[in-house]
């Protein structure tokens, strides 16, 4: 009879100890998931940062060409890359100009059996990789008359002085067309193109191509109408200058040392 206890007794000792086993590694088990879910969620997180980090260095990358573009471009006026020689304006261009330059569309359309055609993202430096991937470009037409559409996907606008620079006459504040010229380059730390908007343009019912912020302007840019910045680089705007540098801001509309009131002489 002792016998039989004691195997008894040895028998739910034996199943105690499985079924607190199994309590274990249920619990083990349990907790590996926990961590490895925390773990997933820590390099997610990182994965993410890295990209966006990666996206933010593209957009420098291709602003700081587009600067580099334009210094080119302003120095160069009787090479004939500027495009507008030929209707009479000299050693001066406009700003619409060198755009159509970057975008290969009106004097400087490349592809003579289509009338139209997709912009390839990966090769454009007006896209912003963190903007819409969708733009299409349009041929025989100037780049203001919605060559590059649609106008909502529109990532990087130009600085809109640099366009149209706001004068007063007899008594009332006009756009009137801006002629730039190889002295632009003297005034290194104005705003030439950035992060922009261009749904908000929509909006604001003006062209997404040209942006620039009231800037204590008694004109016509004082209303803010013309102003669209995008903050898509973690809260912040990035900016090419005439300068050739590149800067991020989350105010940069009155970030010190961003000359955005500078515009051209009238004619």
């Amino acid at each position: 009879m002792a016998v039989g206890r004691r195997s008894t007794a040895l028998a739910v000792s034996r199943d105690r100890k499985r079924r607190t086993g199994r309590g274990f590694s249920l619990v083990e088990l349990l907790v590996v998931i926990s961590i490895i879910a925390v773990l997933l969620s820590i390099l997610l997180t990182a994965l993410g940062r890295a990209r966006r980090s990666a996206r933010q260095f593209v957009c420098q990358n291709n602003l700081r060409n587009v600067a580099v573009e334009f210094t080119l471009f302003a120095e160069a006026p009787e090479s004939g890359l500027n495009g507008d020689k030929a209707v009479g304006f000299g050693a001066r261009f406009r700003l619409e100009t060198f755009q159509e330059k970057l975008y290969r569309i009106n004097a400087f359309w490349d592809l003579p059996n289509l009338n139209s055609a997709p912009i390839n993202p990966q090769v454009q430096p007006l896209m912003c990789p963190e903007g819409p991937a969708d733009l299409r470009r349009v041929a025989n037409l100037p780049c203001r008359d919605y060559a590059v559409a649609p106008p909502e996907h529109v990532s990087v606008a130009f600085n809109a002085r640099l366009d149209r620079i706001s004068v007063q006459i007899e008594g009332r504040w006009v756009l009137q067309e801006a002629l730039l010229g190889a002295r632009i380059l003297e005034h290194p730390a104005v705003p030439l193109a950035f992060d922009a908007d261009g749904a908000e343009a929509v909006k604001k019912t003006v062209v997404p191509y040209y942006s620039a912020p009231p800037a204590g302007d008694a004109g016509r840019y004082g209303s803010g109408q013309f102003w669209f910045p995008s903050l898509r680089h973690g809260g912040k705007l990035t900016s090419a200058f005439v300068g050739g540098y590149v800067l991020s801001s989350r105010n940069p509309e009155r970030e010190a040392g961003w000359d955005w009131s500078y515009q051209p002489p009238a004619e």
